[in-house]
């Protein structure tokens, strides 16, 4: 007997992450592998998360406190909130899909920029909801045009700020101004998972305008520039009636307890995170600055990524990536991402961005010893 699977899924497509070092370096024989495809921190957490994470280990055995309470209560104090104004999940991708959980039936509309976070058109598919893209413009959020598409069937809207996969900014001004023309019981959700890596002066404006208005959401995580992906914890700043819809879809104990324990004594250290910026911002122009001296194009970004032109090169620019990988450089395929003829690739080490830029030169037309690449 064949099962009946709800109609919505044949729609949705399984989320395809980066592909893991060890299983690369096992397909392709290699002994050195970067993986700059995920959007990850190189970096291992701050020294005093991982004792922190250490010094838990022995209460695994019980359940982690279902309400995340310290964690809750020191982002509370963070960002000059109540504690029933924050919400956390199972990183903050977790977090959309409990707001799709909590808004979405049939029929409604959710508008977004294209090309998105894919989450985004995933849980409109989940819920028979109309996805509404509205195209970047030179690979920036149109805001106006996002505006004038809301309708009377309009639940949500999304903002990804940086911008995933382009890496733009928009800044706090213009969502303001976005904000101001949605009605209230249309959700704005600001996706700001790489928010930490900006730094643009305005890049905490937005707190504010979360505070003057009741439908707006702040999505922020303790995967990027914390270098905690492993533990999958994030965080929503919204309002106390919005917070007590997320609990009432979240399942119990969302939040596991090595994560609540790192997010909390990760918070402590601000003045490591402003460092990971400050070097993840130089690390950034100097790739730029090195692609550009070879005639290759990025598009600007405020995020530990970057948009590539893979044009012009041996290969087409649908191989590119592949051959990338089959050369020890996993990167992450523009065209797989509405992004055609561009790869994104994050901010890595500098052993790691000197590994990829030699790997993409030996693909320049002319250069010695060309490669056919390996992408079986």
């Amino acid at each position: 007997m064949a099962l009946r699977f709800i109609p919505a899924l044949a729609g949705i497509v399984p989320y395809q992450p980066g592909l893991p070092i060890e299983m690369v370096k096992r397909r392709f024989g290699l002994e050195d592998v970067v993986k700059l495809a995920s959007n990850e921190y190189p970096l291992p957490p701050f020294p005093e998360v991982k004792e922190a994470v250490i010094a838990a280990i022995d209460q695994l055995q019980r359940y982690p406190d279902g309400h995340s309470t310290d964690l809750r209560e020191a982002l509370a104090a963070r960002f000059d909130l109540s504690p029933g104004q924050v919400a956390v999940g199972c990183g903050s991708c977790e977090l959309l899909y409990l707001l799709a959980d909590a808004l979405l039936e049939k029929g409604d509309e959710v508008v977004f920029a294209d090309p998105s976070f894919v989450v985004y058109g995933d849980i409109c598919r989940l819920h028979e909801a109309r996805a509404v893209a509205v195209p970047l413009v030179d690979f920036t959020h149109d805001l106006e045009a996002m505006a004038a598409a809301i309708t009377p069937r309009t639940k949500m809207v999304f903002v990804c700020n940086p911008n995933n996969p382009t890496g733009t900014y928009a800044s706090a001004a213009d969502i303001a101004r976005l904000v101001e023309a949605v009605p209230d019981d249309v959700l704005v959700v600001v996706d700001e998972a790489y928010n930490e890596f900006v730094t643009a002066p305005d890049s905490q404006d937005v707190l504010q305008l979360q505070k003057a208005h009741d439908n707006v959401i702040i999505l922020r995580t303790f995967s990027k520039i914390y270098g905690l992906c492993g533990l999958r914890t994030g965080f929503g700043l919204c309002s106390p009636e919005l917070k007590v819809a997320i609990d009432k879809v979240r399942q119990p104990f969302n939040v596991n307890l090595l994560g609540q324990v790192a997010a909390v004594e990760a918070l402590k250290h601000q003045d490591q995170v402003v460092r990971r910026r400050e070097l993840n911002a130089e690390l950034r122009d100097y790739m730029v600055d090195r692609l550009a001296a070879r005639g290759r194009a990025t598009v600007p970004s405020q995020a530990n990524f970057m948009l590539v032109d893979t044009r012009d090169l041996s290969h087409p620019h649908d191989r590119v990536c592949g051959v990338l990988l089959s050369l020890g450089a996993i990167v992450r395929d523009g065209n797989a991402l509405g992004c055609p003829g561009l790869a994104r690739v994050s901010v890595g080490t500098q052993a790691e961005i000197e590994f990829f830029l030699s790997k993409l030169a030996s693909l320049e037309v002319g250069a010695t010893g060309d490669v056919e690449g390996r992408t079986s």
